[in-house]
């Protein structure tokens, strides 16, 4: 390692924000799925009744359901890309959150040895000034 300490705790903040954009942009995208889908069985009905003032204007019609058939379409594409850009941000998440438990873990397991390191230091320390007092009395 170059020295430099990955804030793992930082990353993992990020990463939840990010993971969140992805979410509310996939809700997004279903809802959009949704409410074409709506708008589509609404118009097919509006067709099917034989409404005298529809089919004054059957081509104002046909062109509202093909475009709403279009922004269908277009909402599935983006809802698509949405779930599989959100699955990656959910793996990314998972390995930051691994590489922070492996962090914590490593630091934990430093904070003991130095901890044990200081504990023998003090006994050497003491060890080593009862020896001299040892050795002056002779």
């Amino acid at each position: 390692m170059d020295g430099q300490r990955t804030d793992f705790g930082r990353l993992l903040r990020l990463q939840r924000a990010v993971k969140a954009v992805c979410e509310r942009d996939l809700a997004d995208a279903r809802n959009r799925v949704a409410s074409a889908e709506q708008s589509i069985r609404e118009l097919q009905r509006a067709l099917s009744g034989g409404n005298p003032v529809l089919d004054l204007f059957p081509d104002l019609v046909a062109r509202r359901l093909e475009n709403t058939m279009i922004e269908k379409a277009d909402a599935e594409r983006h809802a698509g890309e949405a779930g599989r850009k959100l699955l990656r941000e959910k793996k990314k998440l998972e390995a930051i959150e691994e590489r922070h438990a492996e962090q914590r873990a490593t630091d934990a397991r430093a904070g003991e040895n130095a901890a044990q390191s200081e504990t023998i230091d003090q006994r050497l320390a003491r060890y080593l000034s009862a020896s001299s007092k040892i050795g002056g009395l002779g």
